[in-house]
């Protein structure tokens, strides 16, 4: 959408280029601002202009409430006009088909034409957007695929080492079973294979209480028990 300023001229900032359709008012038009005293501002900008078509595409709906959309786009181009720009050709890069003009929309006699876009936009778009849809779709599709593949590899990777965690422990066990069975360690039955402790040798009674080194040679400790006592007055 363009906008045009009060002489239908078009806007410094306007948009252009082959997209553009349709131009309006934009440039110095009054509308609510809360920030003005009075509750009134004025503003330019082509979201201007594009309040500007929609109220007219409005007006002509309700004028003519059997139309299509397609039908009422179609009103709203062939009523438009380039205004004192002479020699453009419709679609102007800078004026699209027009300055719209509401009221000629609503008033002069144009055929309805066809009930779909007369610019073939929404066609367009809308077989693009089973084309991207299509596209999803088989992206979807390999990446299905590809995650199956996925899971089938892991779960057979997750079997091989199963079967081979379980062959290790038979093995361990079959081999702890003949080790058993030859007399090795674990097996039952049979005596020990260590020489058992000799019991400790009972103490004398009345024998004095080893110091845990031997007495010299020819040396024997004295037995308190069995010393006479020592004469009275010696």
């Amino acid at each position: 959408m363009g906008a045009v300023d009060q002489d239908a001229n078009l806007w410094t900032d306007s948009n252009t280029g082959k997209g553009l359709t349709l131009t309006a008012p934009g440039v110095k038009i009054v509308g609510a601002n809360k920030t003005m005293s009075n509750g009134y501002g004025e503003s330019s900008g082509t979201s201007e202009a594009t309040a500007y078509v929609s109220a007219a595409a409005a007006l002509v709906r309700s004028k003519h409430p059997d139309l299509t959309a397609g039908q009422v786009i179609n009103r709203l181009i062939k009523t438009a006009t380039f205004a004192h720009h002479k020699g453009l050709k419709a679609p102007d890069e800078e004026y699209g088909y027009g300055i719209v003009r509401p009221y000629s929309a609503l008033t002069m006699d144009i055929p309805a034409g066809s009930k779909k876009n007369p610019l073939g936009q929404l066609s367009s778009s809308s077989s693009t957007s089973t084309q991207s849809s299509k596209g999803t779709d088989s992206s979807t599709q390999a990446k299905k695929k590809k995650k199956s593949s996925s899971s089938s590899s892991l779960i057979l990777i997750g079997g091989i080492a199963a079967v081979v965690v379980i062959g290790a422990i038979v093995f361990v066990v079959i081999r702890s079973r003949r080790n058993g069975g030859n007399g090795g360690p674990g097996a039952g039955g049979g005596g020990s294979q260590y020489p058992g402790y000799t019991p400790a040798q009972q103490a004398y009674p009345n024998s004095a209480p080893s110091q845990g080194y031997p007495a010299p040679p020819g040396q024997q400790d004295p037995n308190p028990y069995t010393q006479q006592p020592p004469h009275q007055g010696q």
